[in-house]
Protein backbone atom coordinates (compact mmCIF):
# COMPACT_ATOMS: atom_id res chain seq x y z
CA UNK A 1 0.00 0.00 0.00
CA UNK A 2 2.90 2.54 0.84
CA UNK A 3 4.36 2.26 -2.55
CA UNK A 4 1.23 2.25 -4.17
CA UNK A 5 0.92 5.88 -2.29
CA UNK A 6 4.55 6.40 -3.38
CA UNK A 7 4.20 6.24 -6.94
CA UNK A 8 0.78 8.33 -6.61
CA UNK A 9 2.57 10.97 -5.26
CA UNK A 10 5.46 10.53 -7.62
CA UNK A 11 2.66 10.77 -10.38
CA UNK A 12 1.69 13.76 -8.92
CA UNK A 13 4.75 15.24 -8.51
CA UNK A 14 5.04 15.06 -12.67
CA UNK A 15 1.56 16.41 -12.98
CA UNK A 16 2.57 19.15 -10.75
CA UNK A 17 5.76 19.95 -12.61
CA UNK A 18 3.94 20.18 -16.43
CA UNK A 19 1.37 22.74 -14.59
CA UNK A 20 4.12 24.83 -13.60
CA UNK A 21 5.84 24.60 -16.70
CA UNK A 22 2.59 26.06 -18.57
CA UNK A 23 1.75 28.44 -15.96
CA UNK A 24 5.41 30.20 -16.89
CA UNK A 25 4.20 29.87 -20.57
CA UNK A 26 0.95 31.18 -19.77
CA UNK A 27 2.28 34.26 -17.93
CA UNK A 28 4.58 35.42 -20.28
CA UNK A 29 1.84 35.56 -23.35
CA UNK A 30 -0.06 37.08 -20.28
CA UNK A 31 2.92 39.80 -20.43
CA UNK A 32 2.95 40.21 -23.65
CA UNK A 33 -1.08 41.00 -23.82
CA UNK A 34 -0.37 43.18 -21.49
CA UNK A 35 2.26 45.39 -23.37
CA UNK A 36 -0.11 45.19 -26.33
CA UNK A 37 -3.25 46.40 -23.82
CA UNK A 38 -0.47 49.48 -22.79
CA UNK A 39 0.82 50.29 -26.38
CA UNK A 40 -3.12 50.53 -27.37
CA UNK A 41 -4.45 51.93 -24.26
CA UNK A 42 -7.06 49.22 -23.44
CA UNK A 43 -8.37 47.83 -20.08
CA UNK A 44 -6.65 45.39 -18.11
CA UNK A 45 -10.28 43.66 -17.00
CA UNK A 46 -12.12 42.74 -19.90
CA UNK A 47 -15.36 41.08 -18.57
CA UNK A 48 -16.77 39.18 -21.87
CA UNK A 49 -13.58 37.59 -22.14
CA UNK A 50 -13.26 36.05 -19.08
CA UNK A 51 -17.41 34.80 -19.18
CA UNK A 52 -15.91 33.47 -22.76
CA UNK A 53 -13.64 31.64 -21.05
CA UNK A 54 -14.95 30.34 -18.18
CA UNK A 55 -17.74 29.03 -20.36
CA UNK A 56 -15.62 27.10 -22.53
CA UNK A 57 -14.11 25.50 -19.05
CA UNK A 58 -17.48 24.51 -18.50
CA UNK A 59 -18.04 22.87 -21.87
CA UNK A 60 -14.63 21.58 -22.26
CA UNK A 61 -14.22 19.65 -19.08
CA UNK A 62 -15.05 15.92 -19.18
CA UNK A 63 -15.89 14.90 -16.14
CA UNK A 64 -18.67 17.17 -14.14
CA UNK A 65 -17.26 16.11 -10.91
CA UNK A 66 -14.13 18.25 -11.23
CA UNK A 67 -16.39 21.30 -13.41
CA UNK A 68 -16.32 23.65 -10.37
CA UNK A 69 -12.69 23.41 -9.74
CA UNK A 70 -11.55 23.98 -13.05
CA UNK A 71 -13.93 27.31 -13.39
CA UNK A 72 -11.72 28.16 -9.43
CA UNK A 73 -8.70 27.49 -11.34
CA UNK A 74 -9.30 29.42 -13.95
CA UNK A 75 -10.83 32.50 -11.99
CA UNK A 76 -7.85 32.50 -10.08
CA UNK A 77 -5.19 32.29 -13.18
CA UNK A 78 -7.33 35.05 -14.91
CA UNK A 79 -7.16 37.19 -11.22
CA UNK A 80 -3.12 36.52 -10.99
CA UNK A 81 -3.03 37.80 -14.96
CA UNK A 82 -5.17 40.85 -14.48
CA UNK A 83 -2.42 41.46 -11.14
CA UNK A 84 0.57 41.10 -13.51
CA UNK A 85 -0.64 43.20 -16.06
CA UNK A 86 -1.68 46.00 -13.42
CA UNK A 87 1.59 46.07 -12.04
CA UNK A 88 2.90 46.19 -15.51
CA UNK A 89 1.43 49.08 -15.97
CA UNK A 90 1.46 50.71 -12.54
CA UNK A 91 -2.11 50.41 -11.41
CA UNK A 92 -3.20 49.60 -8.41
CA UNK A 93 -6.44 47.42 -7.92
CA UNK A 94 -7.62 48.75 -4.88
CA UNK A 95 -7.98 51.87 -7.41
CA UNK A 96 -10.75 49.70 -8.76
CA UNK A 97 -14.10 47.72 -8.09
CA UNK A 98 -14.93 44.24 -9.47
CA UNK A 99 -15.89 45.28 -13.05
CA UNK A 100 -12.95 47.18 -13.61
CA UNK A 101 -14.34 50.80 -13.41
CA UNK A 102 -12.42 53.43 -10.96
CA UNK A 103 -13.24 53.90 -7.78
CA UNK A 104 -14.39 56.75 -6.72
CA UNK A 105 -13.94 58.23 -3.03
CA UNK A 106 -15.76 61.37 -1.56
CA UNK A 107 -13.36 62.46 1.28
CA UNK A 108 -15.92 64.87 2.71
CA UNK A 109 -18.44 61.95 3.23
CA UNK A 110 -15.32 60.16 4.99
CA UNK A 111 -15.66 62.91 7.45
CA UNK A 112 -12.51 64.86 6.45
CA UNK A 113 -8.74 63.62 5.75
CA UNK A 114 -5.66 64.40 7.27
CA UNK A 115 -5.37 67.55 9.89
CA UNK A 116 -9.64 67.78 9.10
CA UNK A 117 -9.73 64.25 10.28
CA UNK A 118 -12.38 64.76 13.38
Amino acid sequence: MAGDMKKLREQIDKIDSQILKLYEERMDVVREIGQYKMDNDLPVYDASREDEKLEKVFESVKNEEYADGAAQLFITLMQVSRELQEDMMGIDSDDFDWSGEPVEINLESLGGFGSDAQ
